[in-house]
């Protein structure tokens, strides 16, 4: 390294310094801080000399490997602070502040690492320097990069205890820093009150700054439990979920919980926007639900003519000649619908990439408070260039993003062309329909189809509809179940009814169909 700055002498580097940083005197010359003249460059702006604090970084030997300077910065700049290493550019691996204080021989029961080099001098001064602790020379979001370099020299110590910012950000990178150290070693620690240990040095508070320690709780990694950690939650009686629209398909799945993933599969024009958009009316406006819809091929004012038709039965969203409403029914209904605070859309042309949409989704939930999400469709989200990957990766993100926000997301899928009858000819809707098909067996809670023989030779036999639960993740007991339903032209709701007198896929018992795993690959159930 060239020759380190030099630093101010007299009160300036005295007691004046030590008040406003809570360090003695004598301490800051054990442990290497101090006041130095020092000008910066910062995102193209020069800033002029002036008094910053200084902490010399020693190799084990003791030799000076560099300076780490904080130069503090005005308050119109872009950061309102900095450090640099204006002495050892080019160097690999900067030691961790203070471990060569620590050589072999010390004990080596525990080692306390700090964020930065004011909290570590903190804790070096209310214990007086008897138990081994160091700092990180670029911070939290250096961490893992510090512990892969000094491994070998941290694994020499029994316990290792983590102490971070007590910030959201602190708390994450301790986290990701603590799954990296020898297992059963690392420890996590805050500072109780205190953002920090320095805060606390110079509130008066050296308890708080000791209990970082003491109180510490071992490191163990997300999603592993004890009983005790679950006994509490498990005693309480399952309950039912939030209903459906359809009674029956609330009997399937006892209801709708939050953080599940539901597919909906169907051949062209065979009634899945329309079942979703009764849905949709349902849970807004029955149910009160905050409730999202992002139709991505479909112009968010014909969505809204098609709820406001299904809340007065009126079919809105063809012309008024045809259908047999006034402009005053339709008025009405779009009134009524904008005085609920339960419906926002989210969904355009535009917005096709699932990135896009998945950040959409996490703005109308924490923001919006948004419970309940319809997206239409999945195949508007898939990239062409990589199909398979693309469904996969989409729909594992769609349903831990569910698990995550505590969300129930409604996805439509077009179908894959079955193999015989066709799905727009009544042809029954499995698994391995969807694109996608392993992935859609692995990820979603439920997956189901709906199936219409659109070219039936009798007109009144196209209003029929088979509804098909093709997987069922939570009791398995809904597999292969079917029910009818009827589309009423007069109101445009859908009816549950039994199946009719020469249905060709009516079942032999109503409301059920055996299941044949042999007809799906990818069936997986539980």
């Amino acid at each position: 390294m060239t020759e380190p700055y030099r630093p101010y002498e007299g009160d300036l580097g005295g007691d004046d310094f030590t008040r406003a940083y809570g360090i003695t005197t004598s301490n800051r010359r054990t442990l290497g801080i101090s006041l130095v003249p020092m000008g910066v460059e910062h995102l193209g702006v020069q800033y002029p000399r002036k008094a910053c604090v200084a902490f010399d970084y020693r190799l084990a030997d003791g030799t000076l490997w560099g300076q780490k300077i904080r130069y503090k910065l005005p308050e119109e700049a872009e950061d309102d602070k900095t450090f640099r290493f204006p002495h050892a550019k080019g160097s690999a691996k900067p030691p961790l502040w203070l471990m060569q204080k620590w050589p072999v021989g010390t004990d080596r029961r525990s080692l306390t690492i700090w964020e930065g080099e004011g909290d570590c001098s903190a804790y070096f001064q209310v214990t007086q320097g008897k138990y081994p602790c160091v700092s990180l020379p670029n911070g939290a979001k250096g961490a893992e990069e510090s512990i892969r370099d000094h491994y070998e020299w941290l694994s020499g110590f029994e316990k290792i205890v983590l102490v971070f910012d007590g910030d959201k950000t602190g708390r994450e990178w301790a986290q990701r820093a603590a799954a990296l150290l020898p297992p059963g070693k690392a420890f996590i620690g805050e500072v109780p009150g205190h953002k920090d240990a320095r805060e606390a040095l110079l509130a008066g508070d050296a308890k708080a700054i000791q209990s970082a320690y003491w109180n510490a709780t071992a490191y163990r990694p997300e999603g592993i439990f004890r009983v005790r950690d679950l006994i509490d939650e498990a005693r309480k009686p399952v309950v039912m979920g939030m209903p459906w629209w359809s009674e029956t398909l609330t009997r399937w799945t006892f209801g709708r919980r939050p953080g599940e993933l539901y597919v909906l599969g169907a051949g062209n024009s065979i009634g899945k926007t329309d079942w979703t958009t009764q849905s949709i009316a349902y849970d807004a406006l029955v149910l009160g639900i905050m409730t999202a819809v992002i139709y991505l091929e479909q112009p968010p004012v014909e969505t809204l003519k098609r709820l406001a038709g299904k809340f007065a039965g009126k079919p809105f969203h063809i012309p008024m000649e045809e259908g047999g409403y006034t402009q005053d029914e339709l008025d009405r209904a779009l009134d009524e619908l904008e005085a609920s605070p339960n419906l926002i859309f989210g969904g355009n042309f535009a917005s096709t990439q699932w990135d896009e949409v998945k950040e959409k989704i996490r703005y109308l939930v924490v923001a919006e408070g948004v419970r309940v999400v319809y997206l239409d469709n999945m195949t508007a989200l898939i990239d062409e260039t990589n199909e398979r990957a693309s469904v996969e990766g989409i729909i594992k993100e769609m349903a831990l993003l569910c698990q995550e926000l505590g969300i129930n997301i409604i996805l439509l899928c077009h179908l894959a062309t079955p193999d015989g009858k066709s799905h727009e000819e009544g042809g029954h809707v499995s698994l391995k329909h969807f694109k996608g098909s392993r992935a859609m067996g692995a990820w979603p809670h439920y997956a189901f189809g709906l199936e219409r023989n659109t070219q039936h030779p009798d007109p009144a036999m196209r209003n029929y509809s088979t509804f098909r639960c093709v997987k069922d993740r939570y009791t398995g007991r809904a597999n292969g179940n079917t029910m009818c339903l009827r589309f009423e032209a007069d109101t445009g709701q859908l009816v549950e009814t039994p199946f009719p007198e020469g249905y060709e896929e009516a079942p032999k018992k109503p409301g059920f169909a055996p299941y044949d795993p042999a007809d799906d690959d990818n069936a997986l159930g539980i």
